[in-house]
C-alpha cells in the first residue's frame, strides 16, 4: 500500500469550520444570509416568473461552512480552546477590530497562541491599525487579511473558499513531511542494524563534495556515510603524509592546507575530528585551535595538534589553546589512532543522555560552556515554537542561524541525533511532562507539544514511551487517567 493511502485525509473534517467574533449581532446576521441562504428576494422572484416564466439558469454548487460567533475576543478565545480540545480546530476567523475589552488584534495575537494555524481576516470599517502597526503586533505573516466593512458577499465567499483550503493543503504537507521523515529515521535504523550484523546494504553512489578519497583499488568500497569524517589540516609534509593510510579505513577524510583554510572548512563541514600540524617556524595550527574551541559552531570538535618536533613548550601551548591531545615526532600511528577513536567514544557516550527520558539538562550533556550554550539555544528555539506544528528542521535551521548541513553535523556531534529526531524527542518529552503533571487532556497536549494528528501523536508517543499517552501517567493497575 503507498504511503499517500495511509494519510488521514483532512477533507474528512468537513465543513470547514469559520469563527466570527464581532460585538454586533447584525454582523452575524449578515455572515449567515453570506454563507447559509442565496440571498433571493422571494417577491422580485414571484413577479419575475409571472412576467418571464421558468428561467432556464445554472445552479452552482455553494460551498457549505460551519459557523460559530461570538460577541467578544475573550468569548472568541474560549471557543478556539473548546474546539482544539475537542479536536475540530477552526480553519479562519473573521475578527472585528473594535470591540469592548480586548480589541481585534489582541484576541488575534492570543488566539494565535492556542492555535497558530487558523487564517484570520480582520474586518474593519476605520483605519484603527496602520500596515506598520499591524506588522509590529502580529509580525509579516501569510496568515493575515484585512477585509473592509460594508463587505461584498461575493469577496467575502472567496475569501473563505481560498483560505480554507490553504488551511487544508498546509496540513496536509505538514504532515506528509513528518511521515517521511518518520521513514527515512525507520529505514535509517534498519540500515544501521544490518551493518552491527555484519550485513552490508546497498551502498550509495556519493554526492559530489571535498571529501577526499584514497587511490582506487579493485576491491574498494564506497565511502561508508556513518564514518567519523576527519579534517586534516596540513601542508603536505612527509609527517602528515603518514596519517592518511593509517586512518583510511575508519574515518572519511578533509584536507585544508593552512589554519585560514581549516577553520573555514571546519564551519562549513563541522567534522568529527581535526588533526592539524604544528611547527616552530609555522605555529598556525595553536590559533586554529584556539578559533575552533570559541567559535558555539566548532567547539565540540577534537582536536589533535601534531608537531614536528618534541617540545615541552610546545606541548603547553597546545593544551592551553585547548588542544585534546598532542603528538611530536616521531608519531606513534598506533598511538593516534587509539586516541581518536577515545575521544570520539567519550562523546557517544555523553549524548547516551539524550536518550534516556527525564528533562534534558545542557549543562549534563555539552562537553563545555559552548555546547552547553548551544544546547540551550536550541532547545529555547524549540520550545519558542513547540505549538507550530509547521516548524521543521528548515526553520529551526534559520532560528539558529546556520545551514541545515551545519545544524545536522553539530546536533549529531553534541546530542547524538539529528535535528528532525531532536525535535521530536523535546516535544514527546514535553507532551510526557504534561501527562504528569498538568490536567490537560490527551487532545489538549497533542496540539500543544505541535502534533496535528491525535492518532499519529499516539502511535509515536507508545514507539517512544512503550505505553499510550493516557497510560503514562497512570498508577499501575489502573488503565488509562487521561481522557482522550
Amino acid at each position: 500500500m503507498s504511503q499517500a493511502k495511509t494519510m488521514p485525509n483532512w477533507k474528512d473534517a468537513f465543513p470547514p469550520r469559520l469563527l466570527i467574533v464581532d460585538d454586533n449581532q447584525g454582523i452575524h446576521r449578515e455572515f449567515e444570509l453570506v454563507f447559509h441562504e442565496d440571498g433571493t428576494n422571494p417577491e422580485l422572484a414571484a413577479d419575475a416568473f409571472r412576467l418571464y416564466g421558468a428561467i432556464a439558469r445554472p445552479n452552482p454548487v455553494r460551498p457549505v461552512y460551519a459557523l460559530d460567533y461570538a460577541l467578544s475576543g475573550t468569548e472568541g478565545i474560549e471557543k478556539v480552546t473548546l474546539a482544539l480540545v475537542q479536536g475540530r480546530p477552526y480553519q479562519m476567523a473573521f475578527v472585528d477590530i473594535r470591540m469592548p475589552g480586548i480589541d481585534g488584534v489582541e484576541t488575534i495575537e492570543r488566539i494565535w497562541r492556542l492555535d497558530p494555524r487558523i487564517q484570520m481576516v480582520i474586518c474593519t470599517a476605520y483605519a484603527d491599525f496602520s500596515q506598520e502597526d499591524l506588522t509590529q503586533r502580529l509580525g509579516f505573516t501569510d496568515k493575515l487579511l484585512v477585509l473592509k466593512k460594508p463587505f461584498d458577499s461575493l469577496e467575502v465567499t472567496q475569501i473563505a473558499m481560498t483560505l480554507t483550503e490553504k488551511w487544508y493543503l498546509a496540513r496536509q504537507a505538514a504532515l506528509k513531511l513528518e511521515q517521511m521523515e518518520l521513514l527515512v529515521a525507520q529505514r535509517t535504523q534498519k540500515v544501521l542494524e544490518l551493518q552491527r550484523l555484519g550485513l552490508d546494504p546497498l551502498p550509495e553512489t556519493p554526492a559530489a563534495s571535498r571529501e577526499t578519497s584514497a587511490p582506487a583499488r579493485a576491491d574498494a568500497k564506497s565511502p561508508d556515510p556513518e564514518r567519523p569524517l576527519l579534517l586534516l589540516v596540513e601542508d603536505g609534509t612527509e609527517v602528515c603524509r603518514q596519517i592518511r593510510p593509517a586512518l583510511e579505513d575508519e574515518y572519511r577524510f578533509l584536507e585544508a592546507k593552512d589554519g585560514q583554510g581549516g577553520f573555514e572548512l571546519a564551519r562549513e563541514s563541522v567534522p568529527d575530528l581535526v588533526l592539524a600540524k604544528v611547527a616552530a617556524a609555522e605555529p598556525g595550527g595553536f590559533d586554529l585551535c584556539r578559533r575552533l574551541k570559541a567559535d558555539e559552531l566548532t567547539s565540540h570538535i577534537p582536536v589533535i595538534l601534531l608537531a614536528t618536533l618534541a617540545s615541552e613548550s610546545q606541548q603547553i601551548t597546545a593544551l592551553e589553546a585547548g588542544a585534546d591531545d598532542f603528538f611530536a615526532n616521531p608519531l606513534n600511528l598506533q598511538l593516534l589512532r587509539a586516541r581518536a577513536s577515545n575521544l570520539l567514544q567519550a562523546r557517544r557516550k555523553a549524548n547516551r543522555a539524550l536518550n534516556q527520558e527525564g528533562a534534558l539538562n545542557p549543562r549534563e550533556i555539552a562537553s563545555n560552556q559552548l555546547d552547553a550554550q548551544f544546547l540551550r539555544r536550541t532547545i529555547a528555539t524549540v520550545e519558542k515554537h513547540m505549538s507550530d506544528f509547521e516548524f521543521d528542521v528548515e526553520a529551526l535551521s534559520q532560528k539558529m542561524f546556520m545551514s541545515r548541513r551545519q545544524l545536522f553535523r553539530k546536533l549529531k556531534s553534541v546530542a547524538g541525533c539529528a535535528p528532525n529526531t531532536f525535535v521530536r524527542n523535546l516535544r514527546l518529552k514535553r507532551a510526557a511532562q504534561l501527562l504528569r503533571e498538568s490536567q490537560m487532556t490527551v487532545t489538549e497536549i497533542t496540539y500543544a507539544v505541535g502534533f496535528s494528528d491525535l492518532k499519529h501523536f499516539r502511535a509515536i508517543f507508545r514507539e517512544h514511551f512503550g505505553v499510550l499517552p493516557g497510560e503514562y501517567a497512570a498508577p499501575a493497575g489502573q488503565g488509562s487517567a487521561k481522557p482522550e
